[in-house]
């Protein structure tokens, strides 16, 4: 690894060069906002996901990860609906991570309003500690997610063995659902699952109308995607 590669990191993570933009995530059959994911942006850097593999790298992905996860907290302010935060398994597993977790504790007066997003791009290496960790999560309070299914390394298996509350569905089965009977039959899949599971669906990349009143036909959960609405600075979501 170059050494100013290892230089940039920590002066990022030193000096949080980098802030949250935030999602809305709607609930379909109220056609209400239900929460927001935090999504991390950094001048330094146009696609974050570079950003997070060069840390890892480094050497550094905990504590990016968990400098992250502070920060869009504290940028979320007084919690009204729920906030989804993208956690990367090794983070979970690190054994700092339950030290972390009850630190910010603090800053909540309902954990039940964050939303642990596990981060399917990664693979994982110890599903048992995993699993433990999970339930440590949900014993303080808080709910966790599989992040982009679909996408990555989780298996439908492995969802039910980790049995998360809410299963995000990736974007490329979101888009052109209208026309598509394959994903149609994914999701209506997914949903039946979900029914037997007591799991909730979210699914992602809703940008056409077409796509949106099929998911909400289907009886998808919640939906989240460039037509329901932008990332953006929390301030700007509370104007509107």
């Amino acid at each position: 690894m170059v050494k100013w590669e290892i230089r940039r990191i920590k002066e990022i993570i030193d000096n949080k060069s980098f802030c949250h933009f935030f999602q809305p995530i709607y609930e379909l059959k109220e056609s209400k906002i239900y929460g927001y994911e935090a999504l991390l942006r950094c001048k330094y850097f146009s696609d974050p996901e570079i950003l997070f593999q060069i840390a890892r790298e480094c050497g550094f992905l905990y504590e990016l990860d968990t400098c992250s996860i502070h920060n869009a907290i504290t940028s979320m302010g007084d919690l009204q609906q729920k906030l989804f935060i993208n956690v990367f398994p090794s983070t979970i597993v690190h054994h700092s991570f339950t030290q972390f977790i009850k630190k910010i504790n603090l800053f909540f007066q309902s954990t039940e309003k964050v939303v642990f997003e596990i981060n399917e791009s990664e693979k994982i290496e110890n599903i048992e500690l995993l699993k433990k960790n999970i339930q440590f999560l949900k014993d303080e309070g808080y709910k966790v997610a599989v992040d982009d299914f679909g996408k990555g390394e989780i298996s439908l298996e492995t969802i039910v063995d980790l049995n998360p509350h809410y299963i995000k569905v990736d974007r490329s089965l979101g888009q052109n659902l209208y026309n598509s009977g394959k994903n149609q039959d994914v999701i209506k899949k997914l949903l039946f699952l979900c029914e037997r599971t007591n799991m909730k669906l979210v699914l992602e990349g809703i940008e056409k109308k077409e796509d949106l009143d099929m998911a909400k036909a289907l009886g998808v959960h919640y939906a989240q995607g460039y037509l329901l609405g932008e990332p953006r600075p929390m301030r700007e979501n509370t104007k509107k």
